[in-house]
């Protein structure tokens, strides 16, 4: 069964020795590494397709490409080989020889397409192409009818098939193990890899060649010619049918990046019109190129007002000067002071207003060309809330007068004022008289508009330099500075307790209140704390209370 295949007999006499066109077989190499070529650039197409669709008719269209490219190469070293007898091909197997060509085109084509590979898939594809290169090129060969019988040299038979399978494992590992190397570029591995695959393609076929044993006799009258004709068709048809499945494979992926192009607009659109910041463009000279209607809703101006003109009409008189010094600066030496960092600064409307905003900018370079993109948010009701927040950690929620942190905040500003211009003032400390008792008669709200009132009362008569405080419950503290004398303290305390003590309506209940005030003073070099100070007004309140309350002490 091997004999009708294999060639074991040592007897060469009955060989007949064949010889090769050495321009044919140049061009068949040029033929299959061009269309090898090719076919890496489409299986790279098909690995940026995200669409499976496209990926699957990108791989199928280039196995056939470079399936036919294979079995050109084949058919063309065929013609360049001339042998001394009659050779014609059968037309059925020579068309079906083309199969596992393509069978190994798509085999290689899926592995290259991947975005990752083992070592055990790419040894596996390696395999695959290899044999299926080889199956069909030993397919076309018994194609072959002639009056001499064709067997393989085992040896080089298995060469044949090794150097297949080695050059495809070389040629796959070149498109996968410098995909990462910068120095060559995705054009020189794609050049190299088809080279590689062109280069195992050839060289499966010619080592199998010189596998083959004509064995017969010669016709001595007979002389074969080369039909340059044939090869030519050939040739162009392969390289033409590659270029076309090809230029399919361009025009598609350019679709498909065009479609994604418009769609990526169109999302970019969408969240630069709904986006609640408002977003400007300018150039580097500080012209507006594009806003949203963000900008339009914050600033008043109508789109048509800003486009082409500076930046600098959105902000208030005393930032514009700055501007383009920031942006000079910046493209001078590159020191980013606005470029980049997020800052908080003030914005000015149409109508004149400003608003308080958070502005970030960045800068895109589009080639040569320099842009800049604001990004503007609206921080007006953060800067309401952490106010109202700031004056609810400060001021006493029933009274709204400073409360007691808010005292001790005060207290040491004052003494260092004091102790630095030579100047004395003095803490008033005001506790009401019977106020449980108006609390468990009339009640707890009558309790409060008693306190609101008593407020408002010390407000009135109080100076603008003064601060009225609500330490706790029924307990003020007024703090006096910028006196020349202790005489002023006791005149301003008397003037509050007769308003306090004045009579007041409340909820149509006539409430008359009392109060016992207690005067301590700060001089310069008193080196009290602001506690030590706050416990003097304190005790010198109780001792008012002790001489019969309603009244005024002051500590010595």
């Amino acid at each position: 069964m091997l004999e009708k295949f294999f060639w074991l007999n040592d007897n060469e006499t009955q060989l007949l020795i064949g010889e090769h066109h050495m321009g044919l077989v140049l061009l068949s190499v040029l033929i299959v590494i061009l269309i090898s070529c090719m076919s890496m650039q489409i299986a790279g197409i098909a690995k940026a397709s995200h669409r499976p669709f496209f990926r699957h008719v990108a791989i199928g269209s280039g196995a056939v490409a470079l399936g036919a490219g294979i079995w050109s190469m084949h058919f063309i070293g065929m013609l360049a080989f001339r042998l001394c007898t009659p050779i014609r091909y059968d037309p059925q197997i020579t068309v079906l020889s083309v199969l596992p060509a393509i069978l190994a085109s798509w085999i290689a084509l899926e592995i290259l397409s991947r975005d990752r590979i083992s070592a055990r898939q790419l040894m596996i594809g390696g395999v695959l192409v290899g044999a299926g290169i080889g199956a069909m090129h030993y397919a076309g060969m018994s194609a072959m009818k002639m009056g001499v019988e064709l067997r393989y040299d085992p040896a080089w038979f298995a060469t044949s098939i090794i150097v297949a399978v080695l050059m495809a494992n070389f040629a796959l590992w070149i498109r996968f193990g410098l995909r990462h190397q910068r120095w060559m570029g995705k054009g020189g591995i794609t050049v190299l890899s088809g080279t590689a695959m062109g280069l195992a393609i050839a060289s499966m076929h010619y080592v199998a060649m010189r596998a083959a044993r004509f064995v017969g006799e010669e016709q001595r009258d007979y002389l074969q010619t080369h039909d340059l004709g044939l090869v030519i068709g050939i040739s162009v048809v392969t390289v033409v049918l590659g270029g076309f499945v090809l230029a399919g494979n361009l025009i598609s992926r350019y679709r498909q990046l065009y479609a994604q192009l418009q769609l990526s607009e169109l999302r970019q659109k969408a969240m630069f019109d709904t986006a609640v910041d408002a977003i400007i463009t300018i150039e580097k000279d500080g012209v507006i190129t594009t806003v949203n209607p963000s900008v339009e809703r914050l600033f008043g101006w109508r789109k048509e007002e800003l486009i082409g003109r500076n930046v600098k009409m959105l902000m208030p008189e005393q930032q514009r000067t700055q501007h383009d010094g920031y942006l000079r600066n910046y493209l001078d030496t590159g020191i980013a002071r606005v470029i980049g960092i997020g800052r908080e600064t003030t914005a000015q409307r149409k109508d004149g207003s400003t608003f308080p905003i958070r502005l970030a900018v960045g800068k895109v370079v589009f080639e040569e060309a320099i842009m800049f993109v604001g990004f503007i948010t609206d921080i007006s009701e953060q800067k309401r809330i952490e106010k109202l927040l700031e004056r609810e950690a400060h001021h006493d929620a029933l009274t709204d007068l400073p409360n007691r942190r808010m005292l001790f905040a005060i207290l040491p500003k004052a003494i260092a004022r004091a102790d630095r211009y030579n100047r004395m003032f003095s803490l008033l400390f005001i506790d009401l008289d019977g106020f449980k008792r108006i609390n468990d008669t009339l009640g707890h709200e009558i309790g409060d508009e008693l306190l609101k009132e008593v407020a408002h009362r010390l407000l009135q008569v109080s100076r603008r330099t003064d601060h009225v405080v609500r330490l706790a419950g029924d307990e003020f503290v007024v703090v006096l500075e910028n006196l020349n004398e202790e005489g002023e303290a006791r005149q301003i305390a008397e003037k509050m307790l007769a308003e306090i003590c004045k009579p007041m309506v409340l909820q149509s209940h006539d409430v008359k209140a009392q109060a016992s005030i207690g005067i301590a003073f700060y001089r310069q070099g008193d080196r009290l704390s602001a506690d030590e100070l706050l416990g003097q007004a304190d005790n010198a309140m109780y001792e008012a209370k002790k001489r019969g309350k309603c009244g005024v002490f002051s500590v010595a």
